[in-house]
């Protein structure tokens, strides 16, 4: 199986995560236990030699998640500095749901607040903040569409 880019990519460094939001069955500040134990099988630990870190940062649990018609792979990053569950990624296994999952990203949250990218090497990326969240959705000609959702920092 490939490694997705955002699996290993996780360069966001954060503050203590805001306690009160969440992203579908997981809530900011979880272990990874309670992760696993709230996805209802869908997501699994990591054993220890194969978690990428990113200090604080480190990937602790991955899995699959269906969100309507898109199945996406799923990684939840947890801070090491005591702070829990702190970013969830979660990407499509094909460039083939890319437009639905752009579609998707706007009808949950509106139109983009900001839009960046590098269009000479094909690549997009759409932001968004919420009260509780950061939100960065990124597209590419060379992977499938991926997000790092990211509780806010204080």
């Amino acid at each position: 199986m490939r490694s997705a880019p955002w699996l290993t990519g996780i360069s966001v460094l954060l503050g203590t995560p805001a306690a009160h939001a969440d992203w579908q069955y997981t809530k900011w500040g979880m272990t990874p236990e309670q992760v696993v134990a709230a996805s209802g099988g869908k997501a699994a630990l990591l054993p220890a030699a194969r978690r990428p870190r990113i200090p604080p940062l480190e990937t602790a649990a991955a899995g699959e998640f269906q969100d309507g018609a898109l199945e996406l792979r799923t990684a939840f990053s947890f801070n090491t500095d005591g702070g829990g569950l702190a970013c969830v990624s979660y990407g499509l296994m094909s460039h083939d749901g890319d437009q639905a999952f752009k579609a998707s990203l706007i009808n949950r949250y509106g139109p983009p607040q900001r839009t960046s990218g590098l269009p000479a090497i094909g690549l997009q990326t759409l932001g968004w903040k919420t009260s509780t969240d950061e939100i960065d959705a990124n597209f590419s000609k060379d992977d499938p569409a991926y997000v790092m959702q990211c509780a806010k920092k204080k």
